[in-house]
């Protein structure tokens, strides 16, 4: 399995091509679609989804450019739809303060618990709300992209709309922290981690152990 990182954007954002024998993914699209495209050809398959680990505008600001070069479908969890159209939750209100930019509706919306085949790629989505209502980590084999829900040594902001911190610590015990210790963690900003490391570093969630 390929899983190729492409970091920048408006916020240096993270974003990932994951790529089987025979089908894969990228995961968000904080980046420029050229940039993504350029990576996707790389690895030699045809990608044609993006999974969405929120709706915040910096991890989801180039869907609409990718779609029109790529033809790509575009996946989100249903807490998190309404961002996609909504400036003000995606917080592209504040990024174009005059003629705020929208983004057209995903075309499938995911649930907690969902299996995306596609190709040899098996995806499983664990619902993590916290940082956003719709908050997904993607499960591929043992690594998790987690978006920004769980980050190296550190957690999502929850004091955005919709945002919770009792949520996100609650998503990270009971849905991350239950996994194997080694399962690498492929977060939206920054650098790599595993599970294992978090469990015993992380203070944020050290913090809110009971």
């Amino acid at each position: 399995m390929i899983i190729e990182c492409i970091s920048g954007g408006l916020v240096n954002s993270n974003v990932y091509v994951v790529a089987g024998n025979s089908g894969g993914v990228i995961i968000d699209c904080g980046c420029p679609a050229e940039r993504i495209i350029e990576a996707v050809k790389k690895t030699g398959i045809d990608i044609k989804d993006v999974i969405l680990t929120h709706g915040h505008f910096d991890h989801m600001y180039y869907i609409d450019s990718i779609r029109e070069l790529a033809g790509m479908r575009i996946h989100i969890h249903k807490n998190d739809a309404d961002f996609l159209t909504d400036p003000v939750k995606s917080g592209l209100m504040f990024l174009h303060r005059r003629g705020a930019k929208s983004i057209n509706p995903a075309d499938n919306l995911l649930d907690d618990g969902d299996i995306l085949k596609i190709g040899d790629l098996e995806l499983k989505i664990l619902h993590t709300p916290g940082h956003t209502p719709g908050s997904i980590c993607i499960l591929v084999v043992n690594n998790v992209f987690t978006g920004d829900t769980l980050f190296h040594t550190s957690i999502g902001r929850t004091d955005f709309p919709g945002g919770s911190h009792k949520d996100i610590v609650k998503s990270i015990k009971n849905k991350l922290f239950t996994l194997p210790e080694d399962t690498v963690v492929y977060p939206g900003h920054g650098e790599p981690t595993d599970i294992g490391h978090e469990k015993r570093n992380n203070p944020f969630v050290l913090n809110n152990i009971n």
